[in-house]
């Protein structure tokens, strides 16, 4: 450690003596020249103050040495008021008049009541931009009419500007209740150096926590990213605008069977080796302006296992250029879903035609919808029977041999069927060479009997039509009744039919066998309910019907 010798420290206190006794004379105080000569003199050689600019300078050389922001404010503050003597001290930023650091408040009590600078001076050099020194500030005007600095005791201010690039960014403040005259003309010199060394160590300090903010964030961006893509259950891989491999997620290793470090940082073609078709696809995506692109297509995991993969390429912009998202999706087992439950809809769908040759299309529906639905039972309901048989059939089974009446048969019959399915009739059952059908249950309809007529009608004209085909002159009669029935299934729970049972059946077919060949009988509630739409001409008569006492009002249609 260096030591001055006794004869250096005798000779500094002489010349520190002098220095005061020439301060105290009055006529040097009142020559303003004078005065600034004698600081001058003082700068060089008053030990006192080159001690103090000696630790200033040492000061500004510790704050400039950190760039913790904190550290900064409350190290180059705590100097500032050790070397200037000062009470206290602050440290003011401009962004909102915030205290950033303070030093010398003692203890809590003292904290409530001083822990803020005088805003008056605080605000005075912030606006102006210029420093302010107060030697007694209790009777210095304006500094003696401020409410604030009489009730703080202050008698010496120093507050001078943190600038930096021509801006002010804030004040370093210091003040004292005990001294007047405090901060001498030397000292605002040394202040407002260290103040401006202050504001750019502050200033770098700042743009460092700044920067180190920033990127803080996009480190967590960053692993935030790379946190979404291994969670995304979907392959992602990305690539840069010079097409190589940048991203290869955790999804994409699974689908393809490949680890990332094999795939990052390698020409995009290599993806061509799992999915030949992607040089292709990503050419054309490029080509087209890297306008995003769909496609499914075929691909092959590293052991071989054939993929069938759903990739969609998106833009991806940086200030290098423009290259590649892909998100790919594994699709395989969704496909081959897909082909089972085609090939099982198509097999149900075989499965009802095939029953619908035997039972009702409504019950087939149900059946196939629900094979427990089907139950014995039935429920009342209104509906309009159709019976139609071949009149004849006997000497025509006399006739002609079994296979040719065979064939006239089921030409007569698919005729028929495809009539009342036109006309949305349940065909009920074949007996012999009839047909009995249902138009109503199990959906009832208010034009069920109209359509019942109508098919009936169409029925007379289909069966003309077939004449020249089979080469035999066939005619049918027909009978329709309406009434209430009972609709459902009947027999046992080995072998059930759906069909209707009630008395509408019965007149129904009384009424087929009463019609000559080529008419259509129907009853009253038949033409009741569908009589204003039947344009055929039409004939009340009384006909006896088997089983029935008396004569029965029966509405003959005859179709040309």
């Amino acid at each position: 450690m260096r030591t001055r010798s006794p004869a250096l420290a005798d000779d500094d206190a002489a010349i520190a003596r002098a220095l005061e006794m020439l301060r105290s004379l009055g006529a040097i105080r009142e020559d303003s020249r004078a005065a600034s000569a004698l600081e001058a003199l003082a700068r060089r050689v008053d030990p006192a103050y080159v001690g103090k600019a000696q630790r200033l300078a040492r000061a500004a050389q510790l704050v400039n040495s950190s760039l913790d922001l904190d550290a900064v404010l409350h190290v180059g503050l705590a100097l500032a008021v050790d070397v200037m003597h000062a009470e206290r001290g602050f440290v003011v930023l401009g962004e909102g008049r915030q205290v950033a650091a303070l030093h010398g408040i003692a203890d809590e009590s003292e904290r409530a009541n001083l822990a803020s600078p005088a805003h008056a001076v605080v605000d005075d050099v912030l606006e102006r931009g210029e420093a302010v020194f107060a030697t007694d500030a209790q009777t210095e005007a304006p500094w003696n009419a401020n409410g604030e600095i009489a009730a703080l005791h202050l008698r010496s201010i120093a507050c001078v500007p943190l600038r930096v690039r021509e801006e002010t960014t804030g004040v370093l403040y210091l003040d004292s209740r005990e001294r007047a005259g405090l901060f001498t003309s030397g000292d605002r010199e040394m202040l407002l150096a260290f103040a401006q060394q202050t504001a750019l160590a502050i200033d770098n300090a700042r743009m460092f926590d700044e920067e180190r903010e920033r990127l803080r964030r996009i480190s967590g961006m960053q692993l935030f990213q790379s946190r979404i893509l291994e969670a995304i259950a979907n392959g992602v891989i990305t690539l840069s605008p010079d097409r190589e491999i940048t991203t290869f997620n955790r999804a994409a290793e699974t689908t393809f069977g490949i680890p990332s470090e094999r795939m990052v940082g390698r020409p995009a073609v290599a993806i061509g080796n799992v999915i030949p078709e992607f040089p292709e696809l990503l050419d054309l995506f490029f080509d087209s302006g890297a306008v995003q692109l769909r496609a499914e297509v075929e691909a092959e995991r590293a052991d071989g296992t054939p993929l069938t993969l759903e990739i969609r390429l998106s833009p991806l912009h940086s200030s290098d250029g423009t290259g590649a998202a892909m998100v790919v999706t594994d699709v395989t087992e969704q496909r081959k879903l897909e082909l089972a439950h085609a090939a099982e809809l198509a097999k149900s769908e075989r499965i009802a035609e095939t029953f619908s040759h035997y039972l009702a299309p409504h019950v087939v529906r149900s059946l196939m919808d629900d094979p427990n639905s089907i139950k014995l039972g039935g429920e009342r309901t209104r509906a309009t029977m159709l019976f139609a048989d071949v009149r004849g059939f006997t000497s025509l089974a006399a006739q002609l041999p079994a296979e040719r009446v065979v064939h006239i048969l089921n030409t007569y019959f698919e005729a028929a069927v495809g009539v009342v399915f036109a006309y949305d009739g349940l065909l009920d059952k074949f007996y012999g060479d009839g047909v009995m059908a249902v138009f109503g249950p199990p959906r009832v309809r208010p034009d069920d009997a109209a359509r019942a007529v109508e098919a009936a009608i169409k029925l007379h004209e289909r069966v003309a039509q077939l004449a020249p085909k089979l080469d035999y002159p066939l005619e049918i009669s027909v009978g329709l009744a309406t009434g209430d029935v009972v609709a459902g299934h009947f027999g046992s729970a080995q072998r059930m039919d759906y069909t209707v049972i009630g008395d509408a059946v019965n007149l129904a077919s009384g009424l087929q066998n009463a019609a000559p060949p080529g008419a259509i009988y129907c009853d009253e509630e038949t033409f009741a309910a569908a009589g204003g739409q039947i344009s055929h001409p039409m004939q009340k008569i009384a006909a006896r019907i088997k089983g029935r006492g008396d004569l029965v009002t029966v509405h003959a249609i005859l179709p040309s």
